[in-house]
């Protein structure tokens, strides 16, 4: 998967995303008062990586932390522009060293809604927890939601449909299709100990359950 089949993919889905795979506000609501009791005290700065229409922004700003959001999809950070409180966004794909920061530049980052489901392959997600692990201060926090490989077995026995389709194609990795962009990605998902290997050594991790198709990932930088 290249840097434009990704911004292909999501800049397709930009219109429909809120509508169409965002989770309820209710849960969506839930999950940030979690990931806000994990994240250092504000006020810090809050690397967002793939931040999307920027649902979550409004949590982090209400609660002082000062966020900066990074995605790979132009339409995706037009949408989150127009947001009534404005924060500064960056147009980058994080799979590809280095981010575009100086060293020690955040107090904590957030992957959320299955943002590190889709990287090229292994290598750059060690990659991507070694630049974290730059950018971020020591003693900082990276707080990822991402799906087991249990959502892989759940999500390919759906029966597909004109707007979604899902086709496995290893023991962890699908093409995601949405029939209405025509347009689809490439899933590539972790087993718990492969990503306990990769936070180690820079970061301290341990993985909980969101739900039995979820992990949460908690690091910290040591």
């Amino acid at each position: 998967m290249s840097v434009d089949d990704s911004a292909r993919f999501f800049d397709a889905i930009a219109g429909r995303y809120d509508r169409v795979y965002a989770l309820p506000a209710a849960e969506s609501r839930r999950r940030m008062i979690r990931i806000l009791s994990e994240l250092p005290p504000a006020p810090v700065r809050v690397l967002d990586l793939g931040v999307g229409p920027g649902r979550e922004l409004t949590a982090l700003l209400d609660r002082g932390y000062e966020p900066t959001g990074l995605d790979v999809s132009p339409r995706m950070l037009a949408i989150c522009a127009r947001r009534a409180r404005r924060i500064p966004l960056v147009l980058a794909n994080f799979w590809q060293p280095p981010l575009p920061f100086a060293d020690a530049t955040f107090g904590a980052a957030i992957a959320l809604h299955g943002t590190l489901a889709h990287p090229p392959n292994e290598a750059t997600v060690s990659g991507l927890v070694h630049e974290l692990g730059r950018v971020i201060v020591r003693g900082g926090r990276f707080l990822a939601e991402v799906p087991t490989v249990a959502w892989l077995e759940a999500a390919s026995s759906v029966p597909p449909t004109d707007e979604r389709r899902i086709t496995r194609t290893g023991t962890h990795t699908c093409v995601f299709e949405d029939g209405v962009a025509r347009t689809s990605i490439e899933t590539r998902l972790l087993e718990a100990s492969q990503w306990r290997e990769t936070f180690s050594p820079l970061w301290e991790a341990r993985l909980e359950a969101l739900s039995p198709l979820e992990w949460l990932i908690v690091a910290e930088r040591l």
